[in-house]
């Protein structure tokens, strides 16, 4: 399934970015590599979308993955959750 792959990515990147100190480093290839099937992923979801109509599971973390990028922050948003616990419910929108 999509989803167990995207799971297992996740999991591989996080496990880069933990033995480097919490940065993701990768090379120009690992780079390119990455961000072109992103890219294939994203062309295919929105083929899907246009035959079948808007998919908005995860769009509150995709809009603060946005934000995160046009920034250059790294947002963790399981921290931010646990740090706003008292304030009330995060939905994940925002980059701060």
């Amino acid at each position: 399934m999509l989803s167990q792959k995207l799971s297992n990515v996740t999991g591989a990147l996080r496990k880069m970015a933990h033995r480097s100190g919490g940065k993701l480093n990768l090379d120009a290839s690992t780079t390119d590599i990455l961000l072109t099937n992103l890219q294939e992923l994203a062309d295919r979801l929105g083929t899907y979308e246009r035959a079948n109509g808007p998919v908005s599971v995860g769009e509150p973390s995709l809009l603060a993955i946005e934000r995160a990028v046009a920034r250059g922050q790294v947002v963790n948003l399981a921290d931010r959750r646990m740090a706003r616990r008292f304030s009330g419910p995060d939905d994940g929108g925002s980059a701060a």
